[in-house]
């Protein structure tokens, strides 16, 4: 009897791990449909109204390239604006998510007020590695400076010198170059792309339809351009909806949503980079997103309220000062409401697609009183660094698993990042150490307190590791894996140095050794996305 009842067991807690691994994917895979819904109801709703998607502010270093301007070490960022002080050329790199299609949206506004009269220019690369074109000098006069620039009317030199036939098509960087002859002070506000004089809104109160690319669309419906599929389950001949599009118009193509989520977005790279100005309308949401952009463009598209980015910490702040005074006598209780405080910075950061890539104070500081609180919780300490030799013999076949998985799916396709050198592996390791501390002596270890069962302990640390990698259908699942393995040896040797080192091998070699078609990325929120 009581074999069978261990049999049943396991094979419970397997079926667990497989239910657990599917419904990761299908979260990724929902959380992405989600992400393309709303992105095509936005981008509708602005065509309907005649707006832009394409503004900029520059309010901190996260609003331009290298978070500087180039030309000038006397700059900062106040009140909203970029403040920089200087004579001769200063550039100002603007921040593009993508491509974005110059004949679609080919005037340029901008925002700005220099101390004395000077020049702008434009400076525009079709692709990052091809040749410059650099507009011919506008002159402004000193003040207020809101100039609306046609770009397709302005005299344009390729790498400054030649002049060029026709005007750039498309931007995949673009720069704002001002020349003071004399020391002053620029301060540059906002700039955006908006479109042409005549263009036509779409007409959100029209049928949509879907339709052939080359077939006529009936003029009292909203033509939605399906990909026409060739041989092979993701192949699609985009090339065939370009050559049938006008260029200086957004067509409406129809996103299929065949395979994983990251062949998706890899389609969806596609698309773009041959149809910048597209709306992709994704086939699991087609009819939602135009119901949610007919809302949209009725409500005037107004900007969301802002929200103080630090009502979290001080949230945060406050239940850390009664757990240090009100602690929950019961361990369970206790081990749930240190779980909760320990976990929901990370999550409320992940989940509610508030990091975009990048770290604000209010981040920092929320990363910060979790650590602190995370480390205090480990006094007295119940874990130790060495462990014994099967600690890290079993920490050893984690990485031979990894290494395994990673040299079977490697293939002969593109890869993410070339072999990392010393630094990047002792950084990682570094976070990696972190990591484990958190997952294993805080998570586990207070699951394995709430639960009593070291497998549902193990199972509810991965769970929680694999969450703080969401959406990342495939890292989710790596790291549920892993954090599966990591978990169970925690509970049993209590010992971290092995597993910090079995992280950072399992993880440079998986980035290392996975094609993009598997692992697209390392990026986890909202920036997968990107």
């Amino acid at each position: 009897m009581a074999a069978w009842r261990s049999g049943l067991a396991a094979f419970a807690f397997v079926a667990l791990i497989v239910v657990t691994a599917f419904g990761l994917n299908l979260f990724a895979q929902r959380a992405f449909n989600a992400h393309l819904r709303d992105q095509a109801a936005r981008l509708l709703a602005l065509a309907s109204t005649g707006g832009t998607p394409y503004q900029w502010r520059f309010a901190g270093p996260e609003d331009v390239i290298a978070g500087h301007p180039f030309g000038s070490e006397d700059f900062e960022f106040s009140e909203g604006s970029l403040h920089w002080r200087g004579s001769g050329p200063v550039e100002v790199g603007i921040v593009l998510a993508r491509t974005v299609s110059l004949r679609s949206f080919p005037r340029l506004h901008v925002d700005a007020t220099a101390a004395s009269a000077g020049e702008l220019r434009i400076v525009v690369r079709e692709k990052l590695d091809e040749q410059e074109f650099v507009s011919a000098p506008l002159p402004f006069s000193a003040g207020r400076y809101e100039g609306l620039l046609d770009l397709g009317s302005l005299a344009w030199f390729i790498d400054g010198t030649r002049r060029a036939t026709a005007p750039p098509r498309e931007a995949a960087m673009l720069r704002l170059r001002f020349v003071l002859p004399l020391p002053g002070e620029v301060t540059l506000r906002s700039a955006a792309l908006r479109r042409g004089p005549g263009y036509l809104p779409l007409d959100l109160d029209a049928e949509p339809m879907i339709v052939e690319p080359g077939h006529a669309v009936s003029p009292d419906a909203i033509g939605v351009l399906r990909l026409p599929f060739a041989s092979g389950l993701q192949k699609v001949d985009i090339a065939t909806i370009a050559a049938n599009t006008d260029a200086s118009i957004q067509p409406l193509v129809l996103l299929p949503q065949r395979g994983r989520v990251e062949q998706q977005i890899e389609l969806r790279n596609a698309v773009y980079a041959a149809l910048p100005a597209a709306i992709l309308v994704p086939e699991s949401g087609y009819a939602e997103s135009f119901a949610e952009a007919r809302v949209l463009a009725a409500s005037g598209l107004g900007e969301a309220p802002v929200r103080s980015q630090w009502a979290p910490v001080a949230v945060l702040a406050l239940l850390l000062l009664i757990a240090k005074f009100r602690s929950p006598r019961d361990p369970r209780r206790r081990a749930l409401f240190e779980l909760a405080l320990t976990m929901a910075a990370p999550l409320w950061l992940i989940l509610g697609d508030h990091f975009d890539g990048t770290l604000h104070a209010s981040h920092y500081a929320l990363i910060g009183l979790t650590v602190a609180y995370a480390v205090s919780l480990s006094l007295p300490r119940v874990w130790h660094w060495k462990g014994g030799v099967q600690a890290w013999s079993y920490a050893a076949l984690v990485v031979a698993l990894a290494l395994a998985i990673g040299l079977i799916l490697h293939g002969s396709g593109e890869h993410m990042t070339p072999t990392p050198g010393l630094r990047q592996v002792l950084r990682y390791f570094g976070w990696a150490l972190l990591q484990q501390y958190l997952v294993c002596a805080i998570y586990a270890e207070r699951w394995n307190i709430v639960t009593g069962n070291c497998y549902l302990a193990a199972w509810l640390g991965a769970l929680g590791f694999a969450l703080m990698h969401a959406p990342n259908a495939a890292l989710m699942l790596a790291t549920f894996a892993g954090g599966l393995c990591w978990c169970a040896i925690y509970l049993r040797y209590r010992a971290l140095l092995p597993l910090a080192l079995s992280h950072t091998a399992c993880a440079l070699s998986l980035i290392v050794l996975l094609p993009v078609d598997v692992l697209r990325s390392a990026e986890v929120s909202v920036r997968f996305f990107q």
